[in-house]
């Protein structure tokens, strides 16, 4: 396995961490179904909005272009059967700057208590969990295989050294002391069995 193929495997599990727990605050800030164990806490809007800057900041910003300007272009270089799968790929990075946007925005309006904002929200969001899931999945089974074939060592030394100076900011060893507390509290809130909180 490559430098740049073990960074950008890391930076998906990463990444797929974030938005599952995004899924589980949600979960918790849904309507219950009246008194005791059916209600629910009001949404954490502070671990919200910090969810989604991490989303919108280190994803959008550095590791989809890194991956369309080193990996993907490179591999098109390579195999012309790439083609058509890099292209799609390329469509769903742009869809998930879309994507972000809007949750940002849908994020504004259930923070203004818009009718039927948290419903919007909460759907923005399992969609864009989704989307995540399934873009990884093609990445990691598909397009790094084909890579692993197609591309030359002279190659990995360009891509390897790109992605040597990604720094995500919840998760790499240099992570802003303010991202680690971010980070420590998303593992405080979340429930066991994926974070420090009581089981629900």
């Amino acid at each position: 396995m490559t430098d740049a193929i073990a960074v950008i495997k890391t930076e998906h599990r990463n990444l797929m961490r974030v938005v599952n727990l995004f899924d589980i605050v949600m979960r918790a800030a849904a309507p219950g179904d009246g008194e005791g164990e059916g209600e629910r806490r009001a949404p954490d809007f502070a671990l919200l909005d910090a969810i989604v800057e991490y989303l919108q900041t280190f994803t959008d910003r550095y590791h989809h272009p890194k991956e369309d300007r080193f990996l993907f272009r490179a591999l098109r270089a390579r195999d012309p059967d790439a083609g058509p799968i890099l292209d799609e790929l390329e469509r769903e990075h742009e869809g998930c700057y879309g994507a972000t946007a809007g949750l940002k925005e849908a994020l504004e309006a259930y923070r203004a208590g818009r009718p039927g904002a948290a419903e919007r929200f909460a759907a923005a969001a399992a969609t864009y969990r989704d989307l995540q899931l399934r873009h990884v999945q093609k990445e990691e089974g598909i397009v790094i295989p084909m890579a692993t074939r197609a591309l030359t060592p002279e190659d990995w030394r360009v891509i390897d050294a790109a992605f040597a100076d990604n720094r995500d900011p919840l998760f790499s060893d240099d992570a802003q002391e303010s991202a680690r507390a971010l980070y420590s509290r998303i593992v405080h809130l979340a429930p066991a069995p994926h974070g420090l909180g009581e089981p629900r």
